[in-house]
């Protein structure tokens, strides 16, 4: 039966441990239940007056009094990051599983990330479509052209990237920028 309680506590004990100061907040639900499985197009009038009065409470909360959350590194959590911080957290312990902030992060940074490959990529393309309106144009124009894109789709990457310690991402970036210039060569 220890062993039971043990493993009914720890999750508990582990939210304590990386949350010491926390303020907790209940949510009633937003509508009727019968209205729940609508919620993206549900009207303002439909929304309880109850669910939004505890709504601006946590807002107040979050904007007002609490402190801005950091990782272990200094890392500032901001509200996408916080957000998929906590979908995964919620995903964890609804599975009955032990939540643990690293996987958390582990699976945020590849969330994000990939998303800063996307970011850079667009930047990319973007850049190298506008200039095709000005073909036909010298290699080395092109070339240069290709340099300073780079440069800029490899700074829009860095803003949205996170924890890209081995630049395995960044290379994504890089070899992704490099099939598009050669097929727009080729072209």
């Amino acid at each position: 039966t220890s062993r039971r309680v043990m493993e009914h506590n720890l999750p508990r004990e582990c939210i304590e441990k990386f949350f010491p100061s926390r303020k907790c907040f209940t949510f009633p639900f937003p509508t009727a239940p019968e209205k729940m499985s609508c919620l993206e197009s549900l009207d303002f009038a439909d929304i309880s007056s109850e669910f939004l009065k505890v709504t601006g409470h946590f807002c107040k909360f979050v904007f007002n009094d609490s402190s801005v959350k950091r990782l272990k590194d200094g890392f500032t959590v901001t509200g996408r990051v916080l957000g998929h911080l906590a979908k995964t957290y919620v995903d964890t312990i609804s599975s009955g599983s032990v939540p643990c902030l690293e996987n958390a992060v582990i699976a945020m940074a590849v969330i994000e990330n990939e998303a800063a490959v996307k970011v850079g990529l667009q930047v990319y393309q973007s850049g190298m479509e506008k200039l095709q309106d000005s073909f036909p144009l010298e290699l080395k124009d092109v070339s240069s052209k290709h340099q300073h894109l780079s440069s800029t789709a490899t700074q829009a990457f860095m803003k949205r990237s996170f924890r890209d310690t081995d630049g395995k991402y960044l290379k994504s970036l890089e070899v992704g920028s490099v099939c598009l210039f050669r097929t727009m060569v080729n072209h």
